[in-house]
């Protein structure tokens, strides 16, 4: 696709009036207000012929594999047209798992670098990248010769489990010993655990009377809180779900939610 900068519109407008006012003025050459359309037609032309280089037209598009919900990542754009030094500018197209920061296009660095774009993932699933505006002016900077490449850069949104395991494995480390094996935590539980000496305050159901009477002193039982328990979490996927809450919809919270609590469940 071809179609003039604003230069040329400037231009064109520039020229407008002088060759109005020479055909109002100067009838019988009124023709000589159209040189200057014609003069600026033939740049353009020759900036149009100048700037194709499609054939030699190359772009990579580089981006993380998964990242997780409410994350952000950098989408890397690198283009070039072989041996010719054009200021290329880029844009990128992408679907409503992931928003710009920023913006979603640029100019590319001359001196082939790449073009960094921002981009928060707000939903999960497969984010994708499908297409890849670019353009450059030829060399009287009149017109943009633009391509549409068709680009297949897949990103996976996953639930962001970062934040909560690290936040299981410190509540872990609270409940674990030295050396490495879990702590057993006595409580109202059904398990067995000991016979310790009975202390007022205790319950009566407490007291193992057979042993207490073979040791001559009252003894009470003491038991373990069960932790091998199984645990099921339910999330409600119902339309209500996908209002945002601070920018990441209630469902993706939700999840996150669940997978904290199945950390700290092990």
């Amino acid at each position: 696709m071809i179609y003039p900068s604003g230069r040329a519109v400037w231009a064109a407008a520039a020229g407008a009036v002088p060759a109005f006012l020479i055909a109002l003025a100067l009838t019988s050459v009124w023709y000589l207000g159209l040189l200057w359309i014609c003069v600026l037609l033939a740049f353009l032309a020759v900036d149009a012929a100048a700037g194709r280089g499609r054939a030699s037209l190359r772009a990579t598009l580089t981006a993380p594999p998964q990242v997780g919900v409410g994350g952000r990542f950098t989408l890397h754009i690198a283009a070039g047209l072989g041996a010719r030094g054009r200021h290329l500018q880029a844009r990128v197209g992408h679907d409503q798992r992931v928003q710009p920061v920023a913006g979603t296009g640029g100019a590319l660095p001359a001196n082939g670098g790449t073009l960094d774009l921002e981009f928060e993932a707000i939903r999960r699933g497969i984010a994708s990248f499908d297409r890849l505006w670019l353009r450059w002016q030829g060399p009287f900077g009149l017109v943009w010769n633009q391509v549409i490449l068709p680009v297949d850069r897949k990103v996976a949104v996953l639930p962001d489990v970062s934040s909560a395991r690290d936040e299981a494995i410190t509540l872990l480390q609270r409940s674990a010993l030295a050396d490495g094996h879990a702590q057993k935590r006595a409580g109202q539980g059904r398990e067995f655990e000991a016979l310790k000496d009975y202390q007022p305050g205790m319950g009566r159901r407490m007291i193992d009377w057979k042993r207490s009477a073979r040791h001559g002193k009252l003894l009470a039982r003491e038991f373990r809180i069960e932790e091998n328990n199984n645990i099921v979490l339910a999330i409600d996927s119902g339309r209500l779900m996908c209002e945002p809450v601070d920018g990441v919809p209630k469902v993706d919270r939700a999840v996150t939610a669940a997978l904290l609590s199945a950390f700290i469940a092990l």
